[in-house]
């Protein structure tokens, strides 16, 4: 008895599951393939056949972002008819290659179903130089320069540029000279038209002879016979958080003389004038200075000794060339740059005021 009860319950079960709404999909997937972002929206219809014995209804979608708008039936579908789920890809201000994902859900099975729409954004010119104003030809990039930001020395930095290829032929972007402690890698190799482009730029500042801010150029060639020029940036820290107690204790201080250097009246031809001052060493470790400069234009520098031990100085002289200086104001910084791990970096300021 309870063997046949049994078998009677699976048998049901069986046969309830097969009378319910079940939905068959044609495709989960469509590619668009390249259009132009003037086309306007992009759309498809997905087609889902209820193979159930029940009516099947669609009880909502919803995509991965406000781009994409799918629209589903308003009526159930009845078993052996189609119906269609139709998705739409709004391109405006979105060049490049997309993929969206939509998410239906149903009455019958399967519950939920994932459908992906897929395309290459041809970008109008107004599109791409909004989103990409750096223009090199036919490779457009979101900046015209490469800012790499801070690095510590012995660490590696990774640094990613993005840029758009709107010719109408794949680019190959070739990087055709850069520091020796910058390597860029265009990725994908081959980029083809209307799609993004990603200049990489791996950082290794152990390479960079320099500490502080460090400016330099690389040049890219995003097809043969053209070459442009970019300037970039990388700020160069020493890294002292694995300095022990007892080494912190017996650090070197780094003391220079002033906070300002007041070169007074100057008189703009009246050729160059030298000022001087002094860099101690407070500390009980050698005093080793990584560097001295200044970007401003007319303004050199030069240390006497670049290592100071315990209770010593050296002599840092600066020279401004007025002829150069623009402005009613002298207004310039120097930048002294030490192994003093409570204050590695101190800035001075270069003052006066140009005679009428």
């Amino acid at each position: 008895m309870k063997k046949t009860f049994l078998a009677l319950t699976l048998l049901l079960t069986a046969g309830a599951a097969w009378a319910q709404a079940r939905g068959t999909w044609l495709a989960t997937k469509y590619n668009f393939g390249a259009f132009t972002e003037e086309s306007g929206p992009a759309t498809c219809r997905f087609a889902l056949v209820n193979t159930g014995l029940e009516p099947l209804a669609v009880v909502q979608a919803h995509a991965s972002c406000g781009c994409t708008r799918p629209v589903i039936p308003s009526k159930p579908i009845a078993p052996g008819d189609t119906a269609y789920i139709e998705v739409s890809y709004d391109p405006q201000g979105r060049p490049g290659r997309f993929s969206k994902d939509i998410t239906v859900e149903t009455n019958g099975e399967p519950r939920k179903t994932r459908l992906t729409i897929s395309g290459v954004v041809i970008g109008s010119g107004e599109t791409v130089a909004r989103r990409y104003p750096a223009d090199l030809g036919p490779l457009k990039l979101a900046h015209d320069g490469i800012m790499l930001g801070e690095v510590n020395k012995g660490r590696l930095k990774t640094v990613y540029v993005d840029g758009y290829n709107r010719s109408s032929d794949s680019l190959r972007v070739k990087i055709t000279r850069s520091p020796a402690w910058l390597d860029i890698v265009p990725a994908p190799e081959a980029a083809p038209p209307g799609e993004q482009v990603t200049l990489i730029a791996y950082v290794n500042a152990d390479k960079c002879p320099l500490y502080g801010l460090v400016e330099d150029s690389v040049t890219i060639s995003p097809a043969p016979g053209l070459e442009y020029t970019l300037p970039m940036t990388l700020l160069v820290k020493e890294d002292f958080s694995g300095l022990s107690a007892s080494r912190m204790q017996n650090a070197p201080i780094a003391v220079p003389e002033t906070q300002t250097i007041d070169y007074g009246t100057v008189v703009r031809d009246g050729g160059i004038i030298t000022r001087t001052m002094t860099l101690a060493n407070a500390g009980k470790d050698r005093l080793d200075v990584r560097r001295v400069y200044s970007t401003d234009p007319g303004v050199t520098v030069r240390i006497k000794d670049t290592s100071v031990k315990k209770g010593k100085k050296t002599v840092i002289t600066v020279t401004v060339d007025p002829s150069v200086q623009t402005g009613a104001l002298l207004n310039s910084r120097l930048n002294i740059i030490t192994n003093d791990p409570m204050h590695p970096t101190y800035v001075i300021r270069l003052v006066g005021t140009y005679a009428e």
